[in-house]
């Protein structure tokens, strides 16, 4: 039984280095090194691009399953800059769960912030509207986003009240570029106007120096749910007053209001807003 003593130690050294073995194995068959991406230069694409634009000149490799490009995918598109300038954030994994990231700057060549629009001029001959009906913006990226509009009154009157008041409109689309400006809402008594005047647009964006005619957004008076066209043979049968002025030579939000008298019985009023950007 003496003899038998070393046995047993012995035993135990075997065990031991089986489970090293074990571990070795184990380990050299684990898989823990994420693949490597590789991203040519900048990227440039427009806003309407085909998803496979953003992976132009992006490949991925990986020590043991090799070319894993196609496992590539865009996992977020970050505007840092209203000129349209990006960050492209990729993803790639390999057959073990690996995943690598890496981020390439870019630019959207035709991008643009969210504009403004509205569907009927901001002047209410009554204090029964709701401004937020009629104002909305759109966006190359989201499209409509009337939704996500929002409006602050900027003075301590009700808007509702006669007179005009300053209200800042604010909006951002899903890359978070938010825009605001600041129009003019009148509440104006109705009682002088028995026709509703109608334009072609209500709010206009303009480059600086370019030309402005007001005349060109006349469009319809409504006189008894009758449409008379305010163009052509119908010239000499109305008159235009305005106020206001618009000069494209310098940025910022001008107003111009019509009062149309048709047939000498018909009178209407509306107004048209004029960004002129810089």
């Amino acid at each position: 039984m003496k003899n038998k003593k070393w046995v047993y130690p012995l035993l135990i050294i075997l065990c031991l280095a089986v489970f090293a073995g074990y571990k070795l194995i184990v380990s050299a068959a684990t898989d823990t090194k994420a693949p490597v991406i590789s991203a040519l230069g900048d990227i440039q694409v427009e806003v309407a691009a085909d998803y496979s634009a953003f992976l132009t000149g992006v490949s991925a490799s990986d020590n043991r399953d090799g070319d894993v490009t196609g496992s590539i995918v865009v996992e977020k598109v970050e505007l840092l800059d209203s000129d349209g300038t990006i960050s492209v954030t990729y993803a790639a994994f390999d057959s073990a769960g690996n995943v690598a990231k890496t981020e390439r700057t870019g630019m959207y060549t035709d991008y643009e912030s969210p504009r403004f629009t509205l569907s009927a001029p901001l002047a209410f001959s009554s204090s029964n509207f709701d401004v937020l009906k009629i104002v909305g913006a759109t966006d190359k990226i989201d499209g409509n986003i009337q939704h996500r509009v929002r409006a602050t009154l900027m003075d301590d009157a009700s808007i509702t009240s006669m007179g005009v008041h300053d209200v800042q409109f604010r909006v951002t689309n899903s890359l978070g570029d938010a825009v605001e400006i600041i129009l003019p809402v009148e509440v104006y008594s109705g009682s002088g106007y028995n026709a509703k005047l109608t334009l072609t647009d209500y709010l206009i964006y303009l480059p600086v120096g370019a030309d402005f005619d007001e005349d060109d957004y006349l469009n319809a008076m409504v006189c008894y749910g009758e449409e008379v066209a305010l163009s052509g043979e119908n010239r000499n049968k109305y008159s235009v007053h305005t106020n206001g002025y618009v000069d494209t030579d310098t940025p910022g939000v001008y107003t111009i209001s019509y009062e149309v008298v048709y047939n000498q019985i018909y009178i209407g009023y509306s107004k048209l807003i004029v960004v002129v950007e810089g």
